[in-house]
Formats: C-alpha cells, sequence, structure tokens
C-alpha cells in the first residue's frame, strides 16, 4: 500500500513511475469508497487523478500555486496534501468541504465552487508574485466545462497578450455536469480529418521505405499523424493568440504527461496544455454515467443505485412537469438552462420539445440576455437556475430584464439553505438582492399546489416573474396554507385572529413547520403566508398589523435585505410603530451542513421554531 505513506506531496517524490501508477489505483479504490458513503463529487475526481498525481510529482505546492476550476475536481489533491484521514467527513458538517477550502490547507489556494473564475485569479496571482519578487509557478487546472464559461474567456483573452509566467492545464473530458455543448466544446475536440492526414502520411511512408533506417522513420511517421493534427486545430488557434500550446495530451499515459509538464517546465510565459481525461476513470459505472456520477448520494459500489433512494416529489420534479404541460399548451413557451439539465428537472422537456430547449453550458449572464431577446418576439422563456448561479447573472438581471421591463420567467432552484455544497452554493441571498430592482415580481410556494398556480399566474402576467423553492421534498400541506385561488400580489390569512392578537408573518416551506410548531406550544396566533414577497400585499398586510399587539416575521432567507426588511419599510412609509421581531438567518456565509442540520442550527426547523415562537409571545 502506498496511499498510507503519502502525507505531502513531497512523499510523491519519493516514487518511481511505475509507483505512481499503483498508487492512482489506491486513490481510485479510496475515492470510490469514501464517496460511496458521503456523497460527492466523484465522475470528475476520478478522471483527474493521474493529471494531479504528475502535478504534484513535478511541481511543489503551495511555492507553486494549484488552482483547481471547477473546485470540485481538487479530491485528489485533498488526499495527498494531508487530508485523507478526514476523508470520510467529506461534505458534513464539521468535515472536509467539497472544494478547496484556504482554512483546511496552505495548498488551497482558491475557493473555487463557482467555475471559470480559475485563469483571472491566476492571472492576478501572477502579476502579485513578479511584483513581490515571489518565486513559483501558478497553475490553472480548469475542466468539467468551466473554460466554456465567459468569465474563462474574458481571462484568456488578456493573458494571451502578456507575457505572464501562468501555466494553463486544460483537462477536456468533454463534459460539465452534463456533455458539454457549444463551439468552444466542439473546438477542443477537433482534429485534423484522419483521412488527409492518413494520405499524406502513406505517401511519406512508402518514399522513406526504400531508404536505409526506413523502419525508424516510418515509426516516427506514426507518431507525427497526432502532431499534425494537434498543429492545425486547436493547438495552432492558441498559439496565435499567444500561448505556448502543448497537446492534446492523454491524461492517464503518466510517460504523457511527465514528458510534456517538464518541458512545460523549462520554459517561461503564458502556456497552455490541453490533456484529455476520462470522467468517470476506472470505475466502469461511472464510465458509462458520467452525468449521474457528476455528483452522487451515498451510493451502492456494486450496482451505482443509490442507497437511500427518496420515492418524495422534490420541487425540481414538479418544475419539470409544470413545463411540460404549459408548453404542450403554449407553442410559444421555451425553457433554458446553464449546464443543468438534470438538476433542475428539464431531462424529459428536453427529449420531448427538443427545438424550444436551450442548454447554453456555463453562461449565466448569457442565459439571461439570450431569454431577454426571445421576449422581445412573443415567445415566452422560463429561465431555470440555481439561485447560487443566478448570482452571476446579476448585473443582466438588472440591465436587461428589469429595465427592459421583459417578459422572462426565473425559475430559481435551490433557494434558502443547501446541504452538503457549503457557503459557495448557499441560496440565501436572492429575495435580498431580486427585491430590490424594480418591476419584478416575486413568489414563494409552500407546496405543489400553489406551485402549479404560481407557474400559471407567471405564464398569464406580462412581465418578469420569479418563482423561488428549495432543494427538499415537497411536503403535504395539511392545512389550507395555500389560497384555492391564488393571484400574484395576493397574500392569503392561513389563520385569522382568535383571542390574541399575535401575528406570525412567513412564506414558503417554512410555513408548514410553523403551522406545526404553534400547534403543539397550543399558541393562539393569526398567520399569514405572503405567497407573493414582491409587490407585497399592502392592504392586507397593513389590515393584519394594525390589529396585532405582537409580530413575528420568519424567513429562511438573510435578514439583511429580507422580507422582514421590506415589511419594516412598509410600517415605516405608513408611520405604524408596533412591537416586532424578526427571525431570519444571519447576513454571514454558512457552513457545510446537511439542509435538516442547517435548518436546526438556525432555529428554522420545527423545535427551534417552538422555541422563538413561544418565547417571543
Amino acid at each position: 500500500m502506498y496511499l498510507e505513506n503519502i502525507n505531502n506531496p513531497s512523499d510523491l517524490k519519493k516514487l518511481s513511475v511505475e509507483e505512481l501508477i499503483l498508487l492512482s489505483s489506491e486513490i481510485r479504490e479510496f475515492l470510490i469508497k469514501n464517496v460511496s458513503s458521503t456523497g460527492g463529487h466523484l465522475g470528475s475526481n476520478l478522471g483527474v487523478v493521474d493529471l494531479t498525481l504528475v502535478l504534484h510529482y513535478l511541481f511543489n505546492s503551495p511555492k507553486d500555486a494549484f488552482i483547481f476550476d471547477v473546485g470540485h475536481q481538487a479530491y485528489t489533491h485533498k488526499i495527498i496534501t494531508g487530508r485523507k484521514d478526514k476523508f470520510s467527513t467529506l461534505r458534513t458538517y464539521g468535515g472536509l468541504s467539497g472544494f478547496p477550502k484556504r482554512n483546511e490547507s496552505e495548498h488551497d489556494i482558491e475557493e473555487t465552487g463557482h467555475a471559470s473564475t480559475s485563469l483571472s485569479f491566476a492571472y492576478g496571482l501572477s502579476v502579485s508574485k513578479e511584483l513581490l519578487g515571489e518565486m513559483g509557478d501558478v497553475i490553472a487546472i480548469i475542466g468539467d466545462g468551466a473554460m466554456t464559461g465567459g468569465m474563462a474567456l474574458e481571462a484568456i483573452n488578456n493573458i494571451a497578450h502578456t507575457e505572464r509566467d501562468i501555466i494553463i492545464v486544460l483537462n477536456n473530458n468533454e463534459m460539465s455536469i452534463g456533455k458539454n455543448i457549444g463551439a468552444v466544446s466542439k473546438f477542443l475536440n477537433t482534429t485534423l480529418n484522419d483521412n488527409l492526414v492518413h494520405e499524406a502520411s502513406e505517401k511519406v511512408r512508402g518514399f522513406v521505405s526504400a531508404l536505409p533506417f526506413g523502419d525508424i522513420a516510418n515509426e516516427f511517421i506514426d507518431r507525427g499523424k497526432g502532431a499534425i493534427r494537434t498543429f492545425v486545430a486547436p493547438g495552432i488557434a492558441f498559439r496565435e493568440m499567444g500561448f505556448k500550446y502543448f497537446g492534446p495530451v492523454d491524461g492517464h499515459s503518466y510517460e504523457e504527461l511527465i514528458d510534456i509538464f517538464q518541458k512545460v517546465q523549462s520554459i517561461r510565459g503564458p502556456r497552455l496544455v490541453q490533456v484529455n481525461t476520462i470522467k468517470g476513470k476506472g470505475y466502469k459505472i461511472a464510465e458509462e454515467n458520467p452525468a449521474k456520477f457528476h455528483g452522487i448520494a451515498p451510493f451502492d459500489i456494486e450496482t451505482g443505485e443509490l442507497k437511500n433512494k427518496s420515492s418524495s416529489k422534490t420541487f425540481s420534479n414538479i418544475a419539470g412537469e409544470t413545463i411540460i404541460k404549459i408548453a404542450e399548451e403554449n407553442k410559444n413557451v421555451v425553457a433554458i438552462t446553464a449546464a443543468m439539465e438534470s438538476g433542475t428537472g428539464l431531462s424529459e422537456y428536453a427529449k420531448l420539445f427538443k427545438d424550444r430547449f436551450f442548454d447554453v453550458g456555463i453562461a449565466e449572464q448569457h442565459a439571461i440576455t439570450f431569454s431577454v431577446g426571445l421576449s422581445e418576439s412573443g415567445i415566452i422563456p422560463f429561465v431555470f437556475l440555481y439561485s447560487t448561479f443566478l448570482q452571476r447573472g446579476y448585473d443582466q438581471v438588472i440591465h436587461d430584464i428589469g429595465i427592459m421591463n421583459a417578459n422572462v420567467k426565473l425559475m430559481i432552484d435551490r433557494a434558502g439553505l443547501v446541504p452538503e455544497d457549503g457557503d459557495t452554493h448557499q441560496g440565501v441571498f436572492d429575495v435580498s438582492f431580486l427585491r430590490i430592482v424594480p418591476n419584478i415580481t416575486i413568489m414563494a410556494p409552500v407546496g405543489e399546489k400553489d406551485f402549479r398556480d404560481m407557474v400559471q399566474k407567471s405564464l398569464e402576467y406580462k412581465g418578469p416573474t420569479v418563482i423561488r423553492y428549495n432543494k427538499s421534498s415537497v411536503r403535504e400541506l395539511r392545512e389550507n396554507l395555500v389560497s384555492d385561488n391564488f393571484e400574484i400580489g395576493k397574500a392569503h390569512i392561513v389563520r385569522d385572529f382568535g383571542n390574541s392578537n399575535n401575528l406570525i408573518i412567513s412564506y414558503g416551506q417554512t410555513l408548514i413547520d410553523i403551522a406545526d410548531a404553534v400547534d403543539e406550544i397550543n399558541l393562539d396566533t393569526a398567520i399569514l403566508n405572503l405567497s407573493t414577497l414582491k409587490p407585497l400585499d399592502k392592504e392586507t398586510i397593513l389590515n393584519m398589523i394594525k390589529n396585532a399587539d405582537k409580530i413575528l416575521i420568519i424567513e429562511e432567507s438573510v435578514k439583511s435585505g429580507g422580507i422582514g426588511s421590506a415589511l419594516l419599510e412598509l410600517l415605516s412609509d405608513n408611520e405604524i410603530y408596533k412591537k416586532i421581531k424578526l427571525h431570519a438567518l444571519p447576513n454571514k456565509f454558512f457552513e457545510t451542513a446537511s439542509r435538516n442540520e442547517l435548518l436546526k442550527m438556525y432555529k428554522l426547523d420545527k423545535e427551534g421554531l417552538k422555541e422563538i415562537i413561544k418565547n417571543y409571545f
């Protein structure tokens, strides 16, 4: 066993190349065993085991800075930088993050949870090293579709016209979460027509065969076929941009990897190495199902099936079903996503409506403005994005959707607290940053019925709408928590005043636990479901507040700038002064934990809400 003796990158340098290859097999077994228990990003990490080992074998981290993009492909890096004994805690509360984390190790340079950031960061790091007179290479390992992101292309454009010492390792596995799409992906996988290469090489082969040492010469011709393709596409394009280009290299051949990176080490300036890898390498089930094993829950190693399959519907499932239904009825409906077809529930829709489905790749800015362009001619675009990734298109939300009052429908998945992925993926900021944008309407469903109603009303509404929903199972509504006749801009009185003048105001799935908590502590209180977060139903809200002595506002969103803030603004505008408490999430970045653990931690589960409600009233 070699892995047990690897505690830092310097230990790799004691091994022979043959021993490195044996170590790679141990690491793959280690990854499969651990991720089958914790869940995580398996396919991409199996694909970069060999590449990561060779880079650490030849370079010297942290003096040489390693930047992984997307950061979920850094598992092997974590294992060989002293964290293998903690790997069983991956993506759990208090355990290892699924992404690079600076507080875990000096070897983690940038915290990369979102794609396409590495090249800009690497450029900045390279410039700073030069200005400060520091030694060491800057190595950006960019893959899993991250090169298709606009920010990466902006950085490429900048870096190519400098002489900065940057090594870009393009890990090309033809995949992001699903199959890569677009011209960049096609370009990276283009080679010169095989027939042309074969025809040219055979003519030369016939000539040299009659010469002394002809057999040796023909061996060089065979090797040269790859070189010819490389020079023409894509190598020549990168060279024309200003890069010293190497590749494509077999990302699982230690001979090729070591040979190329030794050459790369010996020169300076901007260098780009294209390494072709197989997502899921070494685990046949993952190789055959790369999208499924991109990010997977705990699974059975023998079958690849999930250990704890849930039969419950999620909001993502219902979103997929609902968009199919309205697309069948309205031929102007289209669906757009940014490399999140399966995650947002659109896989079946994509099969049924191929001409009305658009996956634009890791390009949220483009997705949003593209949808605005569609809407100008009467098409009705539904844009499916995770809350955390919508952040990257915020300028387009304001400048294109908001100012133009575009008829775009944003379907915001993973809103609220999100499990396992930690601070980079939380959906707790969208209420605050969306509610300040003029013209936008925001809705939050409690369950399946009002979710479907909101989608239908959004379709009918002329203007930009947002529907935000959790990454969780859709729960049954045991009482009248939602209106039988949902209307945009109308709040719903779940319970009116009884013998007390207590009032709780909230929205979304939190209302289910609020109602249960109130019943279990036997509290007499009115409950108001806002339903629409913008525009607020001012008339209903003010009437309820005027009749209340104490008001408790609860939301699964950051307190700063949230709906609690909006309600306080409303009361201030109307010169109403009441005893009010806001119970929301603190304005911070959140820990890695399960969703239930996070809800409990911040007293937004039923037990925590019982405590908050009982203590206040």
